[in-house]
């Protein structure tokens, strides 16, 4: 779509305005985990796990966590936060990685915009770049510990940009990118090659695309994995039976697959919420709906693990991706159809309302920052960092889910009950405490 650009010093003025979006949200989610992490509401369940891989790699040692008792690679393939180990060359405090996570989560909008911009007038393609970094499930991920998935929504982004401008060497290096961040990502990319023959009518590349994405994520999970230690790969199948086994059942029972998708009723809730939060104008782009489904697909037929049922955690990081660059089609097509004076002015503003509702409803983590007890600093907290501040480097610590956060840089760390012959043993039993504080690995409450 040709129009008018301005320019100020030679640069168009709208990337000005996708920069202020971009350090806005930066330090908006910086804020938002940094407080977190030091008022202790961090998890050794997700943070500690990736904090000690992360460390051990950054000091050449073998990157076994004894948090999960295997080998990092066998528990999650996730080999592209190797390239996260430098981090640890410079600080070593572990809040570098929660402060890389609001970098890169909010660094999406800008091939969020390159791709808008080429379809949509100037206001339009703004506030497509907004409803990716502001929804809820990217909030969610930065309120939420630390997880390798926040890589995936950048090199998505940059992998529909490529893709567009046919440069398809740098397709296939994002998208071996896309595929190091985790074991899944493979399955989840496969059905991008209807996307592709849709918008492309590129047959060859199509399924080449789909091929690699998914002999990738079989190959992976069924060879590579369990030669690194990896047991039984269920986490997206919700039971023992495997992920080849689960896939024959729901062949042979296709209600069990509508069933699981649908119900319980939380699954329709997330579908609705996280298409309202577009407008619901992503469900009409029938090139992406099938990759958007299987996005769903792999978090609500997993029925052993109600968590990624919701619209929380870091769930959604790629959907939000997904979403948008549906939500910047369809808008195109509207306009298209619609070429009234205003569509562009009404599209807008109704975008821009659908976010602000679901950011209300939805309690929006961003919230946050407005309450006065999320910043306020307790005696509890202080004491506890005095304690741990006290516990040697080299020593072996077994200790409570939100205390080992703090302290994860080291060999020898275990989850209470888990002691096996620690030095020390650090836990904290002032009252009033979140469940999840006392989580373990055998017990999920």
């Amino acid at each position: 779509m040709l129009q008018k650009k301005y320019k100020f010093l030679g640069v168009d003025f709208d990337f000005y305005i996708v920069s202020t979006i971009f350090l806005t949200f930066t330090i908006l989610y910086s804020l938002l985990s940094v407080v977190r992490h030091n008022h202790f509401q961090s998890q050794a369940n997700d943070f500690s796990i990736y904090d000690q891989a992360i460390w051990l790699y950054n000091r050449f040692n073998f990157p076994y966590s004894t948090i999960n008792n295997i080998f990092d690679l066998g528990d999650r393939f996730r080999p592209i936060i190797v390239l996260l180990s430098p981090l640890y060359w410079f600080t070593k405090n572990e809040r570098v990685i929660l402060l890389f996570q609001a970098v890169i989560l909010a660094a999406a909008v800008f091939p969020i915009w390159l791709i808008a911009r080429r379809v949509l007038p100037r206001i339009l393609a703004l506030i497509i770049p907004f409803l990716y970094v502001s929804f809820v499930g990217i909030q969610s991920a930065v309120a939420y510990d630390f997880h390798e998935m926040v890589i995936l929504p950048v090199l998505l982004s940059f992998l529909f940009y490529f893709l567009i401008l046919d440069k398809y060497f740098n397709y296939f290096v994002t998208l071996v990118l896309c595929l190091s961040v985790r074991e899944h990502v493979g399955l989840l990319l496969a059905p991008l090659g209807i996307y592709i023959y849709f918008t492309k009518r590129d047959l060859k590349l199509a399924v080449v695309t789909s091929f690699l994405s998914l002999l990738w994520s079989v190959a992976v999970i069924s060879i590579i994995m369990p030669a690194l230690g990896q047991k039984m790969y269920n986490s997206f199948t919700g039971d023992s039976s495997g992920l080849g086994q689960s896939i024959i059942n729901y062949v042979q029972r296709p209600d069990d697959l509508i069933r699981n998708f649908l119900l319980p009723t939380e699954k329709i809730s997330t579908l609705f919420w996280s298409f309202f939060s577009f407008g619901m104008v992503p469900i009409f782009y029938i090139p992406l709906i099938f990759t958007i489904f299987s996005q769903f697909s792999s978090r609500f037929l997993d029925v052993a693990h109600p968590i990624r049922w919701t619209i929380y955690y870091h769930y959604s990081v790629e959907l939000a991706v997904l979403l948008s660059v549906s939500t910047v089609y369809t808008a195109e097509i509207i306009l298209k159809k619609f070429n009234a004076r205003y569509t562009k002015t009404v599209l807008f503003l109704f975008l821009f309302l659908c976010a602000l509702i679901s950011n209300i409803v939805l309690n929006a983590p961003l919230k946050n920052l407005a309450k006065a007890d999320f910043w306020q600093e307790k005696n509890w907290m202080s004491d506890t960092r005095t304690i741990l501040s006290l516990i040697p480097e080299n020593a072996s610590v077994a200790g409570q889910n939100n205390l080992l956060p703090h302290i994860s840089h080291r060999e020898q760390l275990y989850l209470l009950p888990d002691v096996n012959s620690a030095d020390y043993v650090v836990f904290d039993l002032h009252p009033g405490q979140n469940n999840w504080n006392f989580y373990t690995q055998d017990i999920l409450i």
